[in-house]
């Protein structure tokens, strides 16, 4: 009588026995780039500090893209968290452009009231501005249309709160220290809606030979200048005159500017160059 046999196991390795299966891991990455994500997403809602926010954005949707790839090739699972990541990172850039721009647009705002600017008239102002650039750059050569471009205006124009013109640049007395100056003279009007001065309003800067020049300080004011005319304030659409006096390096051409004093949007100028005499 034959005994039962009982049937032989392959041995481990021998031909014909299934590789066991591995199983795939969840994708680090794009756990990182989750983390980061969430992390950056909360701090782009507050200013100043969602400048990290945009930079953990970035790093984020790195993690994310090298995440994706993992899952695509079929080494890591988790394709749905690599994609919420990056969807998580994107947002968080673009909410931290969307509150600096805010930010920005809240502070100039602040400033031009302080100022005594309408800022409800900033958007239809901005549309009138844009169709006189239009104008100009129409009508003008090429130079004048450069300029217009950086806000340049010559001799004569409007900045942030004021409309101002560049009257004189003349030779002067000498300053405290016996050094050659050369005294300025603003013809300014206030377009605000309170009293301002100039020197509340505009920042006027004087150039020779590219350096700017120091404000003259004197012993003896000189005949034209009034030292009390940058700080005095004129009521809303008065027409006053301001004088500063310079100290000169030497006898070449000066090079006067008048932009917004603390503006964070107007980019406008007034300049005018002057030879003396």
């Amino acid at each position: 009588m034959t005994t039962p046999t009982a049937p032989v196991q392959p041995a481990a390795g021998m031909p014909g026995e299934p590789a066991p299966v591995q199983p795939r891991r969840t994708t680090t990455a794009g756990i990182v780039a989750l983390v980061l994500g969430v992390i950056a997403l909360i701090l782009s809602f507050i200013p100043i500090i969602n400048n990290l926010a945009a930079i953990l954005g970035v790093i984020g949707a790195v993690f994310a893209i090298v995440a994706l790839v993992g899952t695509f090739r079929g080494k890591r699972h988790g394709k749905g968290l690599a994609i919420a990541a990056a969807v998580v990172c994107v947002l968080s850039v673009a909410m931290t452009l969307a509150i600096q721009s805010a930010t920005v647009g809240a502070i100039d705002d602040a400033a031009k009231e302080a100022k005594g600017i309408d800022t409800s008239q900033n958007a239809g102002s901005d549309a009138d501005n844009g169709s006189d650039d239009a104008a100009d750059a129409s009508a003008g050569d090429g130079a004048d249309d450069s300029a217009a471009a950086n806000g340049e205006q010559d001799g004569e124009g409007d900045i942030e709160g004021a409309h101002v013109s560049i009257v004189s640049a003349a030779r002067s007395g000498n300053d405290y220290e016996g050094n050659a100056t050369v005294l300025v003279t603003y013809e300014w009007t206030n377009t605000t809606e309170k009293n301002n001065s100039f020197a509340a309003l505009a920042n006027p800067q004087v150039f020779q030979n590219g350096a700017e020049l120091s404000t003259a300080i004197y012993m003896d004011n000189p005949e034209g200048y009034d030292s009390g005319s940058y700080l005095a304030e004129a009521q809303p659409n008065a027409t006053t005159r301001v004088t500063l006096g310079y100290v000169l390096q030497d006898d070449s051409p000066v090079t006067v500017d008048v932009t917004a004093l603390f503006s964070i949007t107007d980019d406008s100028k007034v300049t005018r160059t002057f030879t003396l005499s």
